[in-house]
């Protein structure tokens, strides 16, 4: 089976604010697409007048009942903002929040700079802020003059091309990048209309564990036999712990189980009421050698999904923002 458009979702963080403790970990909360204000606030007067940087935080995940992988998954911007804010954005992880944003690596779009024909290998590129760094050596860039149409969340490409080549080198003087591609060209792109976007990469999407810490004498824990699927999973630190040689309860730091009790001898997968399905499965080939009273195995289960920095920044003496839209262009593999 292969991912299609509508498993490809956004989630945000669960914590939503302007102070250093927003962000955190993965929510339940689908951010709907194509509604005005459901993700990023407008900007207050007084906001304006003194100039003011927003954090957002949300996850691409990957709401796939038949537990694919996401392969070659890369995301940028389709292009700038339209309104007076600049919006650039990086890569998190499952856990961070907004006072570790210092020293994140930032992506983001410009406007091509001078028109280029089919088989250039070089290409200029008029920067927002040519003190932000959003293009580096080895990085991948999307070079679009497509038209986008966007109803009730689905994009239509209605004219247009679009390509994904790899920087060779980079250089940067004042607001306009130089860029040398690793590859040439394969069609005409005018400085009228056509975006340059860097893209964030990640090599494979799903359901994983990590952290595992077994306290036993005996008893061992096989991780690579467990599933944690794509639908119901969360970031969880989960830990068992044993009552006799077989049987164990089960308790979550993020949720509470129906099911908190279980046997090596049968398989543990305790349901995700939210959505149908289980948060993960434990099977008995997961465990081995033997287990004593008060023996614990604590691991962490991360869902299938990319974190993702979102930074707003508006000058000072700005008077109004109007129009605005940003459009997060996502692309994964099957």
């Amino acid at each position: 089976m292969a991912i299609v458009g509508s498993e490809l979702k956004w989630y945000q963080s669960k914590v939503v604010n302007d102070t250093t403790s927003n962000g955190g970990r993965i929510s339940t909360t689908v951010i709907p697409s194509g509604l005005s204000n459901s993700w990023w606030p407008n900007f207050t007067e007084a906001q304006l007048a003194v100039g003011a940087t927003q954090w957002r935080k949300s996850f691409l995940r990957i709401d796939n009942a038949n537990n694919d992988i996401g392969y070659n998954c890369r995301i940028c911007l389709q292009k700038p903002t339209p309104g007076a804010d600049k919006l650039y954005f990086a890569k998190g992880t499952q856990t961070d929040i907004q006072s570790g944003t210092g020293s994140l690596a930032l992506y983001g779009s410009g406007k091509l700079d001078a028109s280029v024909v089919t088989g250039a290998s070089t290409i200029t590129v008029l920067l927002e802020d040519g003190a932000v760094t959003i293009f580096r050596n080895g990085g991948l860039i999307r070079i679009s003059d497509q038209v986008l149409t966007v109803n009730s969340g689905v994009v239509t490409v209605t004219s247009g091309n679009a390509e994904i080549k790899t920087i060779d080198t980079v250089s940067v003087l004042g607001s306009v990048a130089t860029i040398t591609l690793t590859s040439a060209l394969n069609y005409d792109f005018s400085a009228t209309d056509t975006y340059i976007s860097s893209m964030i990469e990640e090599a494979t999407v799903t359901g994983a564990t990590t952290g595992k810490v077994v306290t036993s004498t005996a008893g061992t824990f096989t991780e690579a036999n467990m599933t944690v699927g794509n639908l119901g999973s969360l970031y969880q630190v989960v830990t068992f712990t044993f009552t006799s040689a077989t049987n164990f309860t089960v308790a979550s730091d993020e949720v509470t189980f129906a099911t908190a009790t279980g046997s090596i001898s049968s398989t543990y997968a305790p349901t995700n009421v939210g959505v149908g399905a289980s948060y993960f499965s434990v099977p008995p080939s997961c465990w081995g050698g033997t287990f004593a009273t008060g023996d614990t195995v604590v691991i962490t289960t991360i869902p299938p999904c990319v974190p993702v920095w979102e930074k707003r920044i508006v000058a000072a003496g700005t008077s109004t923002i109007a129009a605005q839209v940003r459009t997060m262009m996502t692309f994964v593999d099957s």
